[in-house]
């Protein structure tokens, strides 16, 4: 027992002397394995939190962009729901138009036959201001007009050219009108589509960020293998050497 104890420094000493080569490029092969494994861990872990960011912030966007998405359609539908509404609405007044010159035509043509005094009837009817005694019809059927007739009469045609000034203008406008919404219904259609392509883009976007996370650590994952190999045929010719 004391023997072996006694020599056992001498042995080891002897050991590491006849072995130093093999020693050194195991203890560096161990450090590089160590050291890339190391760096290898912190990389995916880095690639890994990356990725789970890119994905919290792309869901988060596609979250958002398809909220917005629904509010354009809503908005579109209440604007295509409005734009029917009002065409048929214009569609009636268009209507009501044309059956009011229809019945003007007709009651011009009624008045341009009345006797004398229907006809006179008519004129007061058709001035509210008409005094009494206003207009009044002769034995030979001609009929007469006081000043103060007169005077109604011309009020009461001073209107027409004011409605009817007032009635190109409305016009103008509605026409006004038809461009903006013509206009508003392009620029929803456009924001619909810009919708489109924006999740689309998101969509592509989080496909390349995991795409090139996945060749990241597949690369990793080749240099950690081609690192292996190294290794292990620098242990074989080591030991061949040793040997030797």
């Amino acid at each position: 027992m004391a023997t072996v104890t006694g020599s056992t420094p001498g042995l080891i000493r002897t050991f590491l002397l006849d072995h130093e080569r093999l020693i050194i490029v195991l203890v560096l092969a161990v450090g590089l394995w160590f050291g890339y494994g190391k760096y290898a861990s912190i990389r995916a872990a880095h690639d890994d939190a990356v990725l789970k960011q890119a994905t919290i912030v792309a869901n988060q966007q596609a979250a958002q962009n398809a909220a917005l998405a629904v509010q354009v359609t809503a908005d579109k539908a209440q604007l295509q729901a409005l734009t029917d509404k009002l065409t048929a609405q214009n569609q009636q007044l268009a209507s009501a138009n044309v059956a009011l010159a229809t019945a003007l035509a007709n009651r011009q043509k009624t008045d341009a036959t009345l006797p004398p005094t229907d006809l006179a009837l008519r004129w007061a009817q058709l001035t509210p201001t008409m005094p009494a005694g206003g207009v009044t019809v002769a034995q030979d059927g001609t009929m007469k007009v006081t000043q103060a007739g007169a005077v109604a009469t011309t009020q009461q045609l001073e209107q027409v050219p004011t409605l009817k000034s007032e009635l190109d203008n409305e016009t103008a406008q509605k026409a006004n009108d038809d461009q903006l919404l013509t206009s508003a219904n392009k620029n929803i259609f456009d924001l619909n589509s810009q919708v489109t392509g924006l999740n689309k883009s998101i969509v592509d976007n989080d496909k390349q960020c995991q795409a090139t996370v996945a060749d990241v650590k597949a690369q990793a994952a080749k240099s950690k293998r081609r690192w292996f190999i190294i290794g292990y045929v620098a242990g074989f010719l080591t030991r061949e050497f040793t040997l030797k």
